[in-house]
Parts: C-alpha cells; structure tokens; sequence
C-alpha cells in the first residue's frame, strides 16, 4: 500500500496595495513565532481583485482595505488608521494645530488612491469642479511623500505613513473635519476555511485589540 504524504500546512494571503505594513508586519511576525510550520504565501492583489480571487479558491485569507457585502465572504475589521496632512517643513500651513479640507484647496493636494477613505474621497469629489482639480492622485506613497517634501504640494494620508516619512522632511496636522479613516479587514470565504487560516484570524484579532 502506498504511503500517503501529508502536505505541510499553508496560507495563501492576498494583500491589497495600502493595507499598513506595521500593524501587518506585528501579525505576521506573531503567526511565524507560534506556528512557524505554516508556510505562508503573501500574494499582493489589486484590491478589486481581491473578492474574485477568494470566491474562487486562490486565496485562503486577505488583508484589503475595502469592507465586503458579499455574503459568501466574512469580512472582519481590524484596525483603523486616521487620515492626516502631510506638508513641507516649511509649509505656510505650519501655523495650524489642525486642518480642515478647505484649508487645503489652495494647494496641490496629493492622494494615494490604494489608500481607500470613502469619506474623504466623496468630500473630495463632492467639491466645486474647479476645486477637484487641485487634487492629484499618485502610484505610491512615495511618490506622494517625494512631491511634498519638494514643496509641490501637500498630501493626505494615513498618521503612521506620514510619521516614518519625518526623515523625508515632512511635517503632518490632524484634519479637522471628519472623521476620515482607514479600515483594514480581515477576509475570507464563510465555507472550507483552513485550520490554519482560522488561527490566522485568531491572531489578527488578537494584535488589533492591542493596538
């Protein structure tokens, strides 16, 4: 009789553009301290890839900034993220401890679109047409943090993004109206989760109550 070989646990985790790398980096390092057995393969995914990939078994789990209403799908929330201005160290808005939209609009105002806000970016679209064109979408956050730190502009993303960026020659302020947020969540199919991917979602809920 032949011997069957069991295959070694794994987990397929898509990951959207934007979802924030420290608060991700805390789950994965905790999942390789437990259960470092699991071989976990991270895909990164265009978000509106993401819900197809699950449906059809590509993905075990995924980390997306867009909450679901498929009902094949449970969607968990996790942790959220505040939306911030990030301007030049020189910037003539240095004057205000916070900063509302309009204050803005006489600036270049640069967006990550993978940073997905809809809040803000239906304020944003909800603006005089004259008014939206001030606002200019980018590739990255790099990029976006490049052009501020050059003095074309000032940028809106999230707190923790534009903190590490300080040594860039960035300054942020709170926005004032609001509030503007970023929802990182937790998905997966309702049918045929993993073992593993159950534990990963313990963990995941585990790190986002200690932040």
């Amino acid at each position: 009789m032949p011997t069957v070989i069991s295959q070694p646990p794994h987990l397929r985790l898509a990951i959207a553009p934007g979802v924030t790398s420290s608060r991700l980096s805390d789950l994965l390092a905790l999942q390789r301290a437990e259960e470092p057995e699991v071989t976990i393969a991270l895909l990164e995914v265009r978000g509106d890839e993401i819900l197809a990939g699950l449906k059809d078994g590509h993905y075990d789990a995924a980390m997306s900034l867009q909450g679901a209403t498929d009902s094949a799908l449970h969607t968990q929330p996790l942790w959220i993220e505040h939306m911030a201005v990030a301007m030049p160290l020189r910037s003539s808005l240095m004057d205000h401890a916070k900063l509302a939209i309009a204050d803005l609009l006489d600036h270049p105002v640069f967006r990550w679109q993978a940073e997905s806000c809809p809040l803000l970016d239906q304020r944003l679209s909800s603006l005089p047409a004259v008014r939206q064109q001030s606002t200019q979408y980018v590739a990255s956050f790099e990029m976006l943090a490049l052009k501020v730190a050059a003095g074309y502009g000032v940028g809106i993303s999230t707190q923790s993004r534009i903190e590490r960026a300080h040594g860039w020659g960035l300054s942020m302020r709170s926005l004032a109206d609001g509030p503007y947020e970023v929802v990182t969540y937790l998905q997966r199919p309702y049918v045929q989760a993993t073992p593993a991917t159950e534990r990963f979602e313990r963990r995941a809920l585990q790190v986002a109550v200690t932040i």
